[in-house]
């Protein structure tokens, strides 16, 4: 029985070769083409370390040789990283088009915690650092800048060694409403300060409205790390 086996399977590789060979377009040209449209394409996206590992087709699909270069494409609303699959279509006489699974890890420095941090946790340079992560995993987002994060709270326990995301943190609240401010006007490289009160509360890098307390006027502007005020030019 073992013989019988080894024999049909050996009729089968050659009866696969041969059909390959006989009008048939090779596996091997599918899955090259998908594995090099989607390294272009991550790497034009992201530009960074990018691994890609193709599934195997079914041995047993058939598919004519094709008289005209093979398309690639992504289909619509398909992943870019992880699971998902590249479209291989034969745009000649006898077309076809088949999706190849495909697996996307692109990996890139992001920000993540040193150590165990408890909810509420008041975010400083000690608390964060780069590391290599695979943004496969991370869907829900992450960061690339520790500084930016400096100063922002953590909204549930985390421990080492976390890619900190959106959903885990909240700006601080620099400034009340009703609170006096000071306003930083810019332009031609001249700074000028003035007194305002914020008719809302804002975080650092919000925009919110405040009263110039000289000219009476509402204006609106971004809040800074120092819990200052900047708007646009003069006359405001």
């Amino acid at each position: 029985m073992i013989l019988i086996s080894v024999l049909l399977s050996a009729l089968w590789i050659q009866t696969t070769s041969a059909a390959e060979n006989s009008g048939f377009q090779s596996h091997d040209s599918i899955v090259s083409l998908a594995r090099a449209f989607m390294e272009d394409y991550t790497r034009d996206m992201n530009g960074e370390d990018v691994e890609i590992q193709v599934g195997r087709l079914d041995p047993r699909l058939r598919l004519h040789d094709c008289d005209q270069k093979l398309e690639a494409f992504l289909p619509n609303g398909g992943r870019t990283t992880g699971n998902t699959t590249v479209g291989i279509r034969c745009p000649g006489t006898k077309s076809w088009s088949l999706y190849v699974p495909v697996t996307v890890n692109i990996f890139k420095k992001v920000v993540i915690t040193t150590e165990a941090l408890p909810r509420n946790t008041l975010l400083t340079p000690a608390h964060l650092k780069l590391a290599r992560r695979n943004l496969a995993k991370l869907p829900q987002g992450y960061y690339v800048n520790a500084e930016r994060l400096v100063g922002m709270r953590l909204k549930r326990n985390l421990g080492a060694g976390i890619a900190l995301t959106p959903g885990m943190i909240k700006a601080q609240t620099l400034i009340k409403r009703g609170q006096n401010v000071v306003l930083i006007s810019q332009a031609r490289g001249i700074s000028v300060h003035m007194q305002g009160k914020a008719m809302a509360s804002g975080a650092r890098g919000e925009l919110i409205r405040v009263k110039n307390m000289s000219s009476k006027r509402i204006v609106e502007g971004t809040v800074t790390a120092n819990g200052e005020v900047l708007v646009g030019g003069y006359g405001k």
